[in-house]
């Protein structure tokens, strides 16, 4: 059975779902939001789990204010952050849903980037 969500937890997912372009999939067994084809936020329990700029990523951690989002015990997950959804946290969450919604608008500038493995082709000789 599931759980009842809070009122707080209701107030952040509606400020999400409010935000334009904003689609919703089902993703490591929460609903994931996206503008376009990235995923910005998904809700778990209660937690808002974020992708944020690198600098607000950093000032959250430092103020303690956000743990990094971890996939397994010890590996984090990029620059995801996860935050309190519940209670006077919830307008925090709003704020910080609206700047990963912004941030997901704009290329991807500031974090690590992927190499492309160049592609040889064979020529006959």
């Amino acid at each position: 059975m599931a759980r009842p969500m809070s009122d707080a937890y209701r107030l952040v997912q509606a400020a999400i779902t409010d935000l334009p372009n904003v689609t919703t999939r089902k993703m490591f067994g929460a609903e994931a939001y996206f503008h376009g084809s990235r995923m910005f936020a998904f809700l778990r329990e209660d937690l808002v789990v974020l992708k944020l700029p690198e600098s607000q990523r950093e000032e959250l951690l430092e103020a303690k204010a956000a743990r990094p989002f971890l996939v397994n015990e010890h590996a984090g997950f990029g620059r995801w952050v996860e935050i309190p959804g519940t209670g006077e946290a919830a307008a925090r969450a709003v704020l910080l849903v609206q700047s990963a919604h912004a941030a997901a608008k704009r290329p991807d500038r500031d974090g690590p980037r992927r190499r492309r493995r160049r592609r040889t082709t064979k020529t006959e000789a």
